[in-house]
């Protein structure tokens, strides 16, 4: 098996420029185009390494980008008719961002409806994440989905949040909301006066979610950026009802301890993605949250379930 078949890869290995890429093995990632960052380079059997690394505002490696290589890592050497099912995965430490993740890849089973691997992610010697991933043959059956729990706006309905602070209010001034999304995607915040400058009367919340850049045709891709989205601010459901998404990050220290990840139907992730969230438990510390992620046409894609961390820094 030639691994660096079954592993996206842009052909130059090399990305370069954007302010928003950090320094990394191979150049810098363009802080735009997730394949780029999402890609790996086979390092030996059944081990891939990593090209740059994404900040996630703590100074270690969004936890995203790991999902999305988990799984990247995962599916090398998979049937490529067998799609995604699920991924599980433990957040064990932080990964630097100016240091090589290695991903290394064990079959834990081979049957006639399932493929699974366990993923092992480290930094020199240290363990980050260890995940399972599961692929699924195609499968004939009964079928149901829920619908968004609510009525939600079209995203062409939301602000965006370069124009809150000139359209939204006296209380969005002095704030560049900008900072708040990632260069690579752009978020728009359903009711921001419930999470942005606000406390949410419940512990709920959802938004639209859209990559700035195409990924291509390669179904892998798609679902590798799902997992990467799946970690982006779905935890707010429960934060946003204790304190504003304004002061949480100089409040609070946040980070990402478990995360599931389920696939329903195969889509787009550079289209617009709706994120319907809800929090069901806080305490001691652990925050729980949960999103179902809808395409535009409202077909559900993917149900999450993250526990994160949530202290006082």
């Amino acid at each position: 098996m030639d691994a660096k078949k079954v592993v996206p890869m842009r052909a130059t290995g090399v990305a370069t420029g954007g302010a928003a890429g950090v320094q990394a093995p191979g150049g810098r990632w363009d802080g735009l185009h997730l394949d780029l960052l999402l890609a790996l380079d086979a390092a030996g059997d059944n081990l891939f390494r990593s090209r740059y690394g994404e900040d996630n505002r703590n100074g270690r490696v969004f936890g995203g980008q790991l999902l999305g290589q988990a799984l990247q890592a995962a599916r090398a050497g998979v049937d490529p008719d067998r799609q995604p099912s699920a991924l599980q995965v433990l957040f064990m430490n932080g990964a630097a961002v100016d240091r090589p993740v290695d991903y290394r890849v064990e079959r834990m089973q081979e049957g006639k409806r399932f493929s699974s691997r366990r993923v092992h992610a480290s930094q020199d010697g240290r363990g980050v994440i260890d995940a399972h991933a599961s692929f699924a043959a195609p499968l004939a059956g009964n079928g149901h989905a829920l619908p968004p729990p609510l009525s939600y706006p079209a995203p062409e309905d939301v602000l965006p949040m370069a124009e809150l602070a000139a359209r939204a209010g006296p209380r969005y001034a002095g704030i560049d909301w900008p900072v708040f999304e990632k260069p690579c995607l752009e978020l728009r915040i359903v009711d921001p006066d419930h999470h942005l400058v606000g406390a949410s009367p419940a512990p709920r919340m959802a938004f639209w979610v859209k990559l700035r850049a195409p990924l291509g045709d390669d179904p892998a891709m798609h679902a590798a950026a799902l997992a990467y989205l799946s970690d982006y601010w779905i935890n707010s459901a429960a934060i946003t009802h204790h304190i504003p998404a304004r002061d949480a990050h100089a409040a609070t220290y946040i980070a990402s301890l478990n995360h599931a990840l389920w696939f329903h139907s195969a889509g787009r992730a550079e289209d617009w993605l709706l994120f319907a969230c809800e929090s069901p438990a806080m305490q001691q510390g652990r925050a729980l949250s949960s999103a179902r992620i809808y395409a535009r046409d409202g077909t559900l894609l993917a149900s999450v379930m993250q526990e994160c961390l949530f202290v006082p820094r």
